[in-house]
């Protein structure tokens, strides 16, 4: 009985497999992409307060602490 040939046969490998996109991929990609926008829409809010590390209004807004005895 004679051997199989194994380099005529074409055995599936890592290298030249294509990629699966599934749900859960994109799934992936919708996450990021919200994310992303997250992000832009965050850094658009802090611009339009003046930027990163400024503040508009005084620290002593609240002057007198809430009163938080009822808890006790």
């Amino acid at each position: 009985m004679s051997q199989p040939d194994l380099e005529s046969a074409s055995v599936p490998s890592v290298i030249n497999k294509k990629p699966q996109y599934n749900i859960y991929f994109m799934l992936l990609v919708v996450a990021l992409i919200s994310l992303l926008m997250a992000c832009l829409f965050l850094f658009l809010e802090i611009r339009s307060y003046g930027g990163f590390g400024a503040f508009r209004g005084s620290v002593g807004a609240v002057s007198v602490p809430l009163n938080l005895n009822f808890l006790l």
